[in-house]
């Protein structure tokens, strides 16, 4: 065993059995304990605390330092760390949700090829992060994050919506953004020559190609375009309405999914793209915001239809008794 490989696993005894002792390791590294003290102080030197005790309850332990060690996983606990990263990737929490992508993709990448088949023989874990959310599959996520971190380009079998068929897409990954309890790959459409949002419950495939697609330069803030292609591309229905409130004010209170915000006279205008319009009237009105109807007119006919019922609603209330009154 070269000194190198020996430290290594010198690091994966200690974060495994803290307390091993010097003889021990000796032993098990069919060395000297000279050697073995000489390996600590070498990893010390590296930024890694080793404490020592003597006496015969004594030994080396490995405390928090300077430098992260390597994690030493064996096969059951390798399996059972990615089955966890998979379930955090339907984390409701953004930065938690992306953080898992990503180390379950270097998890995946380093195993060898009899723990990523016991790992994906677990099942697909995967489940929805709100019961109306459809579920992603995890080895979907990975395989766009480790396109993501390498440059290499996807071919993607995507459909745009439910009502068309899937759709081969070259594309060149460049960020995974988790939005509204959802997965959306940023990728530059090398057909389309422009830079797309692609939805991961959409994409019933992704394989890499082992090339890479010159791009131009990527968006500079993901999160904001993702927010924009949900906001406004694609839908049946393009409704704008005048808030009477200053933009500062409407930014706020807008969520960016909603709709895009545009400086106008007597306030700002939103702007939102929906197949619902009744949808889109009940998340108007919870903006609580004086308001006026741009267009189209369905979508006034959508806000007093919402006014009539919540009306018949209110007429309905049973009143209160006198003795609960009192």
């Amino acid at each position: 065993m070269g000194t190198t490989d020996r430290r290594l696993q010198l690091l994966a005894i200690l974060q495994a059995s803290p307390g091993v002792s010097a003889p021990a390791l000796a032993e098990r590294f069919a060395t000297t304990e000279r050697t073995i003290r000489r390996d600590v102080a070498r990893l010390r030197e590296l930024g890694y605390r080793i404490d020592g005790s003597a006496g015969p309850y004594g030994g080396y332990r490995l405390a928090a330092g300077q430098t992260r060690p390597p994690l030493a996983l064996d096969d059951d606990e390798a399996v059972a760390t990615g089955i966890g990263l998979r379930l955090a990737t339907t984390s409701g929490a953004s930065e938690v949700a992306l953080a898992a992508v990503t180390a379950l993709a270097k998890l995946q990448d380093g195993l060898p090829a009899r723990v990523r088949a016991r790992l994906a023989a677990a099942g697909d874990v995967a489940v929805a992060a709100r019961p109306n959310m459809p579920p992603i599959d995890a080895g979907l996520l990975t395989t766009c994050a480790l396109a993501c971190r390498s440059n290499e380009a996807l071919w993607l079998t995507h459909q745009a919506d439910r009502s068309r068929r899937p759709r081969g897409r070259d594309v060149q990954p460049h960020r995974l953004v988790h939005v509204a309890s959802r997965w959306y790959l940023v990728a530059f459409d090398v057909r389309a020559a422009a830079w797309r949002t692609f939805r991961l419950d959409r994409v019933t495939h992704a394989h890499p190609t082992g090339t890479r697609w010159p791009t131009p330069a990527p968006p500079d803030d993901p999160v904001a375009h993702v927010a924009g292609a949900i906001a406004t591309g694609g839908w049946q229905h393009r409704v704008v309405v005048r808030l009477f409130v200053d933009p500062d004010t409407a930014a706020t209170l807008v969520d960016p999914t909603l709709g895009t915000l545009h400086d106008a006279p007597d306030g700002c205008l939103l702007e939102i793209g929906t197949d619902d319009l009744d949808w889109a009237a009940r998340r108007v009105i919870a903006l609580g915001l004086d308001l006026e109807v741009v267009g189209p007119p369905a979508f006034a006919e959508a806000l007093a239809a919402l006014g009539v019922w919540a009306q018949d609603v209110a007429s309905a209330a049973v009143p209160p008794s006198p003795e609960r009154s009192g």
